[in-house]
This record gives C-alpha cells, structure tokens and sequence, in this order.
C-alpha cells in the first residue's frame, strides 16, 4: 500500500468515526410537545421528577397550578428537571391542545420513547423523583408547589 493510498484511508476512518461520534451525540431519548429533546444519560447528575397526568383525570387538571409553580421553581435548580408525562398516547396536536387549554408551563412529554425508566402508574396524578439511580415510590394524589419541593429534598439527602 502506498502513502497516498494510507493518508485516503486514514482519513475515511477519521470521517466515519467523527460521524459516528456526531449522530450518536445528537440522538435523543425522548421529547417534549414543546420541541426540546432529551438523552438519559445527560439527566443522571441531575434529580428528575416526572408527573403521570391524563385529561380525563379531575385532579391531574386541578393540580396543574402547582405544577406550573413547581416548575418555576425547578428552572432556578440547577440540578433538577421536570417533565409532566400524558397517561394517554395522544398526537401530538392533541397534546398542544390540552397544554394550551390547561395554561400548562411545564415540558409535556407525549411519546416517551424506549428506554424510559418509569412504566405507567395505575392510578393518577402520580409522581416519581428519580436520583442518582433510585426512584422514590409514587406521591399519588394532588401536589402542592410545597409537598413538591419537600419531597424533592427528602429524596435527594
């Protein structure tokens, strides 16, 4: 083989490495209705506490307040996310609907993908905070901005 034809080479596996590298950078676990993407991997430092909802469910919608309020909260935490998950596969359009009727001003997330820690609970509003590999037992019922925090910070000590 001669030098041209080892520089060529070279750099085709260069090439197909640094794609490689790329795409799988790029991938996302899942998304929310809200068009941001996530990857599991990036949230294991982080605390992540995810809301079961469905229209259907009275309390789900009465709790939503709350939720927008926790939410704020969690966008001053530097180490924890919120995402509200639809009991129910919905299109997304419906989805955008609901989270337009409802004022939700949370990431709602519709398809959630393979891989996704948490199987659906059998009865909603339900509430699991992930940390550092552990998931606490679901907090069923209405939450408060305050039973949010409370538990987030029971969980994480």
């Amino acid at each position: 083989m001669n030098k041209q034809n080892l520089i060529i080479l070279t750099v085709a596996l260069s090439s197909l490495v640094l794609g490689v590298s790329v795409y799988l950078s790029q991938r996302y676990d899942f998304s929310s209705v809200q068009g941001d993407t996530y990857q599991w991997h990036a949230l294991n430092h982080k605390t992540v506490v995810v809301n079961y909802f469905a229209e259907w469910c009275a309390p789900c919608l009465k709790e939503v307040p709350e939720l927008n309020a926790f939410n704020q909260w969690v966008n001053t935490q530097p180490n924890v996310e919120f995402f509200a998950v639809s009991y129910d596969d919905l299109p997304e359009q419906e989805l955008d609907r609901i989270i337009q009727q409802y004022n939700m001003k949370f990431p709602v997330v519709g398809d959630t993908g393979v891989g996704f820690p948490l199987e659906k609970p059998q009865y909603l509003p339900a509430t699991f905070i992930l940390h550092q590999g552990d998931t606490s037992k679901p907090l069923l019922g209405e939450q408060t901005l305050d039973s949010l925090i409370q538990a987030v910070e029971l969980f994480t000590k």
